[in-house]
């Protein structure tokens, strides 16, 4: 089965708005892919959807989280790849999806999109992950 890492911007953007994220993420629940998550991500997600901006309770907060481990596949991650270099903060989703044997990495991040590929793992945007789930080359 195919293994995404999604970002935490792609899981922010499921969360809180009904979209193409969101249809990416129920995507995987139902298990047309694997979902690849860390502690790492799992800790970010859990500070953005804290900030006030989003009007989340700390109760809601736990409740994604647990509903994500128990979805996801996640990973202990060890590697301290040096992959994104106009933003080191990303490099803990490149870090997921290497020590998850990812193969893909789904992100709106610029600094993400614009390395394409890192040792073989595509980094794509939500739209190209849907169409690539809808075609049948992943079959």
């Amino acid at each position: 089965m195919l293994r995404v890492v999604l970002d935490t911007n792609v899981l922010v953007s499921a969360l809180i708005s009904d979209g193409k994220s969101r249809e990416l993420l129920k995507m995987g629940i139902v298990k047309q892919y694997a979902i690849v998550i860390s502690d790492l991500i799992l800790k970010e997600l859990a500070l953005v959807l804290s900030r006030p901006k989003f009007k989340t309770s700390q109760d809601e907060v736990q409740r994604v989280i647990v509903a994500l481990m128990r979805t996801a596949e996640v990973v202990n991650v060890t590697s301290k790849l040096k992959a994104v270099k106009e933003d080191p903060k990303d490099d803990m989703i490149v870090d997921t999806a290497y020590d998850g044997n990812a193969n893909m990495i789904v992100t709106g991040d610029s600094h993400l999109l614009a390395l394409n590929e890192y040792r073989e793992i595509k980094i794509v945007t939500v739209e190209k992950m849907i169409a690539y789930l809808n075609s049948n080359t992943h079959k």
